[in-house]
């Protein structure tokens, strides 16, 4: 008898019947998840691969540079500036011991703010012209000077021969006998100049070291000595 077609043939009476056909689903998924787990072994060495390559690359971009810092415009900061020698000067109550500025007043004169007094060099003589008439010694000679004084106050000073008078190089005093005066008055005006020519009758061998001035305004009525000139 035939069998129809699709349908197994039936197997002769009293052979045993065959085996149940396998399935082969597990295989497949076994393959399946073998193929994943290789597929993941490879991403992830590759991946720790690419990561070792990225720690032991040297970096790309320069290393940043140390810039110096500009100069100090300080020049006290500046090492190759010398130091300077000047002494710095150091606030003291101490006093200083030496003046800062020079006498205040002319060597021929007490005060320059009162008068100037100069003298002429000596003159000596065995007549003596005066007024229009020549006088002659009692003693060996005549002997004068010449005081020119400029008042630069702004009050009248003296000038006549009691405030005048004369020493020799003993410092002896010696009397003035005549003496002649270029005001009409015997004071000078303030901010004028006068002279006075003194003259004193003395033995051969006297020598005129100096003379003296005295005067209530202009030196406070204390003597003035001044050495003549030479």
């Amino acid at each position: 008898m035939s069998t129809p077609y699709g349908v197994p043939p039936t197997p002769p009476t009293g052979a045993p019947p065959l085996p149940p056909a396998k399935s082969r689903t597990p295989l497949y998924i076994a393959l399946a998840c073998g193929c994943v787990l290789v597929l993941l072994l490879v991403v992830a060495g590759i991946g720790l691969y690419l990561v070792g390559q990225d720690g032991g690359e040297e970096p790309t971009s320069p290393p940043t540079s140390i810039v110096d810092p500009p100069p100090s415009e300080d020049p006290s900061d500046d090492p190759s500036t010398p130091a300077s020698d000047a002494p710095t000067e150091i606030e003291t109550d101490q006093p200083v011991d030496k003046p800062t500025e020079g006498p205040s007043a002319d060597a021929t004169s007490p005060s320059d703010e009162i008068f100037t007094l100069t003298v002429s060099k000596p003159e000596e003589g065995t007549t003596l012209e005066l007024g229009g008439e020549t006088k002659t010694p009692e003693n060996d000679k005549f002997i004068g000077v010449a005081v020119t004084i400029e008042n630069s106050s702004s009050r009248s000073i003296g000038l006549d021969s009691d405030r005048f008078r004369l020493y020799d190089d003993s410092g002896a005093e010696i009397n003035i006998r005549y003496g002649a005066f270029s005001t009409s008055g015997p004071e000078i005006p303030a901010g004028e100049e006068a002279e006075a020519q003194l003259y004193a009758d003395v033995p051969a061998d006297t020598v005129l070291a100096e003379i003296s001035y005295t005067d209530e305004v202009g030196t406070g009525g204390s003597e003035f000595r001044v050495p003549v000139g030479s």
